[in-house]
């Protein structure tokens, strides 16, 4: 059997996990478990997931986005974070000390739109 690094058994996985239903990705992960059993790649489990990570955000771009939020995203607002950044990891969360606004990450990029942050940085300029 070839050798084949993690590297390639992810961007393999990220292309077969394209436009596919539900029941598909299902069939499709259960076979790649299998190959790396067959391969006894099984170990090396962490470093393959870490490259499906790398080979998503190459494909599709951001892989994580958290947003902080003084109030509940709206479905509208939902939908249009959801287009911009297909197949992105999103979580949501609500902190009203930020008073209103957002604090967004996107993978390792941090933008602090909130009342609170734009006080703050308000504060230490006056300073």
């Amino acid at each position: 059997m070839p050798k084949i690094t993690p590297k390639a058994l992810a961007e393999i996985l990220v292309e077969q996990c394209e436009d596919v239903t539900r029941a598909e990705l299902v069939k499709i992960i259960d076979a790649f478990v299998n190959e790396l059993h067959t391969r006894s790649m099984l170990q090396h489990w962490r470093i393959i997931e870490r490259e499906i990570h790398s080979a998503w955000k190459k494909k599709y771009g951001t892989a994580n986005v958290t947003i902080v939020s003084a109030h509940p995203l709206t479905a509208t607002l939902r939908k249009a974070i959801e287009k911009q950044a297909p197949g992105a990891d999103i979580v949501e969360r609500v902190d009203e000390r930020l008073m209103g606004g957002a604090v967004i990450r996107i993978d390792d990029r941090r933008i602090d739109a909130s009342v609170a942050g734009t006080l703050m940085r308000l504060k230490q300029s006056l300073l």
